[in-house]
């Protein structure tokens, strides 16, 4: 039974007693599996897919496609953290190697010349000022970067319809959406149609729901293109947020009869385009930070060793 099952999993997992009883106790009173997920804080995205599940009586089918969904979720987020692991320590490393020579070091050699009456090269002053601005330059990048980035997650999660306006206008950014959203609607699509809905009926019930303020939007939109006359194909073209290559998998899907099949194709395809984006474009933020140490390193040793051969030739 489910509820033997659930109750089973969460002994597992050390769950207090208490908790393990709200939930039995909830079952009890006819409460669905779709529930219970949400109580467990499972992601919106997994709910709503068992919510589909349990309307139309796919539940174990759909426990598989969750679980093969967040193992997929959680190896992409395990490597984008070893990806990014590398460069934060470095960036950090950097900017406080940056601060304490700032702070110790060239005051010490500021101090030198002064008292010395030794006129400093302009070599040497153009490395300072360079090592001297470098970090505020790289923490102010930094902060913007962390605003940007929480201000984007922000919308995404509280503010859908500002997100949906400003998301096209990011470069670089828009890519990475195209590719999400294309991948999460095809396969919500894909899922209506195996389970012998229409395209129409789909979108009716995708708005009639209103489980994701996402899929309702693009739902609402490709609706009314159909109403227009427009063919599906060229309805979900012109949905911007998608990526422009979904409407020749629908024309070959329609084509051959396997629109279904098609779609979950699709959906896995821009899955695999999206994980491989991240990895790539993380990729080469590493040379440019091993470019930027190498060059500060470099930038230190001659901050150092210029006012010395600089000193020792006056001194002569």
């Amino acid at each position: 039974m489910l509820e033997e099952s659930i109750e089973f999993l969460m002994i597992q997992y050390d769950v207090p007693d208490e908790r393990i009883l709200i939930l039995r106790e909830d079952m009890a009173r006819g409460k669905k599996l779709s529930y219970i997920l949400d109580e467990l804080s499972y992601p919106q995205s997994v709910v709503s897919r068992m919510q589909f599940a349990e309307y139309y009586g796919k539940v174990e089918s759909m426990l598989l496609e969750i679980e093969n969904y967040l193992l997929i979720e959680k190896n992409q987020k395990d490597k984008i953290l070893k990806t990014i692991r590398y460069p934060a320590i470095l960036t950090t490393m950097l900017i406080i190697l940056l601060i304490i020579f700032n702070l110790l070091v060239i005051p010490q050699f500021q101090n030198i010349y002064t008292t010395s009456n030794i006129k400093m090269d302009v070599q040497v002053t153009i490395l300072i000022n360079i090592l001297y601005y470098l970090p505020k330059v790289l923490v102010g990048l930094l902060i913007t970067l962390i605003i940007s980035i929480c201000y984007i997650w922000y919308t995404f999660k509280y503010k859908p319809n500002i997100f949906l306006k400003i998301i096209p206008k990011i470069p670089l950014i828009n890519t990475y959406y195209k590719y999400y959203f294309s991948y999460q609607y095809a396969s919500e699509i894909s899922l209506f149609l195996m389970s012998g809905f229409s395209v129409k009926t789909s979108l009716e019930e995708i708005i009639k729901k209103d489980y994701n303020f996402f899929f309702t939007v693009f739902s609402k939109k490709i609706e009314k293109e159909l109403i227009l006359g427009e063919n599906f194909e060229n309805a979900v073209k012109k949905v911007v947020y998608f990526d422009n290559n979904i409407s020749k998998f629908i024309v070959h899907g329609i084509r051959n009869s396997m629109l279904d099949k098609e779609l979950k194709l699709y959906s896995d395809i821009m899955l695999d385009s999206f994980i491989k984006l991240i990895d790539t474009r993380l990729k080469k933020v590493q040379p440019i930070l091993f470019f930027l140490l190498a060059f500060v390193i470099m930038g230190l040793y001659l901050t150092i060793l210029l006012p010395i051969f600089n000193m020792t030739s006056t001194l002569k």
